[in-house]
């Protein structure tokens, strides 16, 4: 993938039917568009990768029972004049619920346009800025 995204850059295509790599001149809104999808995915990849709670989920892959649903108690014996004996369980937490409950929440940083206004802008034909302008305000 990333030696096709260098090929696109350098203006070369693989031509699949002839096994070779041609010459090919992009629009520079093509090229524009393509660097404002490839931003966006990398941004969301990182915000993704941010607010997932990682260490939550090794625990609960290697020591399932630290981060416990409940517990479950089985008769072992029941006799009568004798303790009752009883064996407790650990229900381990399922991993929807690790992850719903020790997600954090994202950084709040999205880009300034959101996918729909981007795609809304892409069908009307506005102008897109893949860079910061001198008037956005900085985090």
């Amino acid at each position: 993938g990333l030696s096709s995204l260098w090929r696109l850059f350098r203006g070369k295509k693989w031509n699949v039917l002839r096994q070779r790599v041609d010459s090919c001149s992009y629009d520079l809104d093509q090229l524009r568009l393509l660097v404002v999808t490839v931003q966006g995915l990398i941004h969301l990849l990182v915000d993704l990768i941010n607010s997932l709670p990682l260490y939550s989920l090794g625990l609960r892959l290697c020591r399932p029972y630290r981060l416990a649903a409940g517990v479950k108690f089985r008769i072992l014996e029941h006799e009568a004049g004798r303790p009752l004996r009883l064996l407790m369980q650990i229900n381990p937490l399922p991993y929807s619920s690790v992850v719903r409950t020790y997600r954090l929440p994202s950084c709040g940083c999205h880009p300034k346009y959101s996918w729909g206004s981007l795609c809304r802008k892409l069908f009307f034909g506005e102008l897109i800025y893949p860079w910061k302008q001198r008037g956005d305000k900085q985090d």
